[in-house]
């Protein structure tokens, strides 16, 4: 969720706590204050029939046009002691005038005459109904709510969007950059000091790996090539040395193992070089490739390598399926996930490759778990521990795939390794 869209929803639930707590307070303190006028209405007139009824003088009659109502009857000490003396309560009265039954305010009164008898004086007022009350007043503050909540909203809205206009233009500053292939000056003037803080501490950090990412493919393809003549200086010589005959098959043994170790070091060496050349985009140029022909002539040089491992691989070509790349590298890309299916299946296990007119996809048993689909296309991640492997093969699918504007994906489907370049 965006940080606008939460700051709108925290001030809309914030906003409408508070409405409902005022107007919840708005309505008791009417009713109150209706309650305590119509009160002191039913405390004069209870006073006026009492005052008459114990000086014995005529009372009004028991229901008035105005539709007052009380009423007087004899009740005994015990009762009286039983209960308050004065009680307010609202509750439905039958008006004789009207026929009907209406709201009214009630008020039951208990008082001793002079001769020590207890009356019970219950006098009555309509009122209001406050049911209908409720439904208007609820009604009224909904739209009142609706009102301010719109209302408030839509300036929140703005003036928050208009304060983050400067976050805003730097987060898709940072979203178009990538690193190692330029990018445009930070244009983003702002008044706010914390976001011009922020502008200058993106601007040195996006610097600094700009320079470091330099320095390192400047190493790295340095290193790289001054290697190669050592390595080749030191094959020679172990292989001039294997044809001493004064030798001993336990120091031949050994020599043929350093001859394999040097052998995997000048192929991650030859690999790294690559991944630097296409890191500088140095590799461009391209010609119209089949892969079908491609792969055609390059499978059986593997079967042939792995043939112990009793591999049965299936080829289901529907349709030819033509990129634009270097054929060099189109048959690197090949070569290697072809290498990849082999080295790291089981003995006596599968290999289904399926290829279409937009995608070609290599499928291998071997584990029976996923890889790690966001590190295996990493440098010098292996999958196994197979050691025959300088774990680069993947990383350069992944760089000739980019440099070249293809996609490689990897998944794990009906316990089969499957990763598939396409368009």
């Amino acid at each position: 969720m965006k940080l606008l869209h939460i700051i709108a929803l925290r001030i809309s639930l914030l906003t409408i706590t508070i409405l409902m707590f005022w107007s919840v307070l708005f309505y008791y303190e009417i009713m109150a204050e209706v309650n305590d006028e119509v009160d002191d209405s039913l405390e004069d007139y209870a006073e006026m029939i009492v005052i008459r009824f114990v000086r014995n003088e005529e009372l009004p009659t028991a229901s008035s046009g105005s539709n007052n109502q009380f009423f007087i009857k004899k009740i005994t000490q015990e009762q009286a002691n039983s209960q308050e003396r004065i009680r307010y309560h609202d509750r439905e009265v039958y008006l004789e005038a009207k026929k009907e039954f209406e709201p009214a305010r009630v008020l039951t009164y208990v008082f001793e005459n002079g001769e020590g008898e207890f009356y019970e004086l219950e006098v009555s007022t309509p009122n209001i109904d406050k049911q209908d009350l409720r439904e208007a007043i609820l009604i009224l503050i909904l739209c009142l709510f609706g009102a301010i909540l719109l209302s408030i909203l839509a300036l929140n809205l703005w003036s928050i969007r208009r304060t983050m206009r400067p976050l805003h233009n730097l987060l898709q500053w940072i979203k178009n950059y990538k690193i190692g292939e330029g990018y445009s000056p930070l244009n983003n003037p702002t008044k706010i000091s914390e976001f011009r803080t922020l502008n200058n501490t993106v601007k040195e950090s996006i610097n600094n790996a700009e320079l470091a990412y330099e320095k390192q493919k400047l190493f790295v393809g340095n290193a790289s090539h001054e290697m190669q003549t050592p390595l080749a200086i030191s094959n020679s010589r172990l292989e001039a040395l294997l044809d001493d005959t004064t030798l001993t098959p336990k120091q031949m043994e050994e020599i043929i193992k350093t001859r394999q170790t040097l052998d995997r070091l000048a192929r991650m060496n030859r690999s790294l070089l690559l991944l630097t050349k296409l890191d500088n985009k140095q590799i461009v140029t391209g010609t119209k490739i089949c892969v079908n022909d491609n792969l055609t002539k390059l499978l059986p040089d593997y079967q042939m390598v792995y043939q112990t491992k009793n591999i049965s691989v299936t080829l289901n070509s529907k349709e030819n399926f033509y990129i634009h790349i270097d054929e060099s590298l189109a048959n690197m890309l090949i070569a290697n996930l072809l290498k990849n299916a082999f080295i790291y299946n089981t003995t006596g296990g599968i290999i289904n490759i399926t290829i279409d007119s937009r995608s070609i996809s290599i499928a291998n048993t071997g584990r029976q778990e996923p890889l790690d689909k966001d590190l295996i296309f990493e440098r010098f991640y292996h999958g196994t521990s197979n050691t025959s492997s300088t774990g680069l093969g993947l990383s350069v699918v992944k760089a000739i795939c980019q440099n070249y504007g293809l996609s490689v994906d990897y998944k794990f489907i009906n316990q089969m390794h499957n990763f598939t370049v396409h368009l």
